[in-house]
C-alpha cells in the first residue's frame, strides 16, 4: 500500500510534467507522445552507461502539481483541514514562482486572499463570474493528496467535505467542487481495489452509486440557468451521465479519439476533463491499446490520457493519479521519475501521508 500510496503522487507530478509538452494542442499524435518519453528513457540509457548522471529534470510541472504540493503540505501540517492555512499556501506558493501556468481567473484569487483584512478566504472564488464561481478543473488537479488524507477513514462522507471545502477556496461553481469528488472517490476506490485486471463496469457502477447522492444533493435549488452548462439529454446527474458513457465508450472496439473527446470532453473544464481522466485509467487498465504494446498498464494510462489532446497536463496528471494507486511504483519508469521535477518530494508527501494512518 505504500508503493500505491508514493505512486499516486508520483504519477500524478509525472503526467503533469509529460503531458505538460502536449497542453492546448486539440490533436495529439500518439506516436509524438511516445517520442517525447522515449527522450527520456534515452538519456537515462546513455547516463548509465557512462556511469554517470544526466542532467535533471528535463521535464517540469505545472500549477497541478504546484497546487497539489500545497494541498499535501497544509493536511501534514494541521492534520486536518485548515482553510486559513492551505488558502495562504496557495497564494504564498503563486506570487513566489507564479510561471507555471496558472489560469487567469485563479490569479485574481490569490491577489484577493493576499488582502490582509480578508476574513472569509472562500469570499474570493464565490464571487466569481457573477457569484456562480469557476467551474474550471482546479480542483481536480490537485485533489490527490486528499484522498490519500482520509484514505484510512474509510468515510466517503469525510472525503467528500475534505474534497468540497480544499476546492473551494479557488471554485465554487458545483461542477467544479463535484469533479474534484469524483477524482477523489476515484482514487480512493482505485487503492482500495485489489483484483486485476479491473472489472470497469463494476469499478464505473460503483462511482456512479457514490456520485448520484452526491450530485443529487447539489441539484437542490439550482436555477435553469445554471443547469445550462452540464445539461446532456436533460440528464440530472451529469457526472453520472458521463460514467455511463464511459461504459459505452468502452464497449466500442472501433472507437476513436475523436469520439472520446465528443462525448467525454478535453477541455479545463472539470466536466470536460475528470471524465476522460477516469476513461483513460479504464481503457489502458481493460484494453489493448496497439500503439502502446510494451508499455505497462500505467505507462499505457498516461500517454493516452496525453493523446486526448486538449488540458493533457492535467487531464494526464488526474489518470496518473488513479492508476499509480492501483499498480504501485514498480510500474513508473526510472527514467521518468528522473527526469520529471517534483518526484522527490511528492514520494517524500505520500510517504508521510501514508504514516499518518498509524498514527
Amino acid at each position: 500500500m505504500l508503493s500505491r500510496f508514493k505512486a499516486c503522487l508520483v504519477g500524478a507530478v509525472v503526467g503533469d510534467c509529460i503531458g505538460s509538452n502536449f497542453e492546448g494542442l486539440l490533436a495529439v499524435k500518439l506516436s509524438d507522445v511516445v517520442n517525447s518519453v522515449l527522450k527520456l528513457e534515452e538519456c537515462n540509457q546513455q547516463a548509465q552507461e557512462k556511469e554517470e548522471a544526466g542532467p535533471s529534470p528535463k521535464y517540469f510541472y505545472t500549477d497541478d502539481t504546484a497546487m497539489a504540493r500545497s494541498v499535501a503540505a497544509s493536511l501534514l501540517d494541521k492534520k486536518h483541514f485548515d482553510a486559513r492555512d492551505m488558502a495562504d499556501r496557495f497564494a504564498t506558493e503563486y506570487f513566489n514562482d507564479p510561471d507555471r501556468g496558472y489560469g487567469g481567473s485563479v490569479v485574481t484569487v490569490f491577489e484577493n486572499l493576499k488582502d490582509p483584512d480578508l476574513i472569509d478566504v472562500f469570499r474570493p472564488a464565490s464571487m466569481q463570474f457573477g457569484g456562480r464561481g469557476s467551474f474550471g478543473n482546479g480542483g481536480a488537479m490537485r485533489i490527490a493528496p486528499a484522498a490519500l488524507f482520509a484514505f484510512h477513514d474509510n468515510d466517503l462522507a469525510k472525503l467528500k467535505v475534505l474534497v468540497s471545502s480544499i476546492t473551494r477556496i479557488t471554485h465554487t461553481h458545483h461542477l467544479a467542487i463535484n469533479g474534484a469528488i469524483l477524482q477523489a472517490f476515484a482514487v480512493d476506490q482505485s487503492l482500495r481495489q485489489q483484483q486485476q485486471p479491473v472489472d470497469a463496469d463494476e469499478f464505473i457502477d460503483s462511482l456512479i452509486s457514490k456520485m448520484k447522492p452526491v450530485e443529487e444533493e447539489s441539484s437542490a435549488g439550482k436555477t435553469p440557468a445554471d443547469n445550462t452548462r452540464e445539461k446532456k439529454d436533460g440528464h440530472p446527474t451529469p457526472y453520472c451521465y458521463k460514467l455511463l458513457k464511459i461504459k459505452e465508450l468502452l464497449k466500442n472496439r472501433d472507437l476513436h479519439v475523436e469520439d472520446v473527446v465528443n462525448e467525454l470532453g478535453n477541455d479545463v473544464s472539470a466536466f470536460g476533463s475528470v471524465p476522460a481522466a477516469v476513461f483513460s485509467f479504464l481503457k489502458a487498465a481493460t484494453q489493448n491499446i496497439p500503439e502502446l504494446n510494451g508499455r505497462n498498464k500505467f505507462e499505457q494510462t498516461v500517454l493516452y490520457a496525453i493523446g486526448l489532446g486538449g488540458d493533457t497536463d492535467t487531464i494526464a496528471t488526474m489518470a496518473a493519479a488513479i492508476a499509480g494507486a492501483l499498480y504501485g511504483m514498480e510500474q513508473i519508469p526510472k527514467a521518468w521519475q528522473i527526469y520529471c521535477e517534483g518526484v522527490e518530494d511528492a514520494e517524500r508527501a505520500a510517504e508521510e501521508l501514508f504514516k499518518l494512518g498509524s498514527l
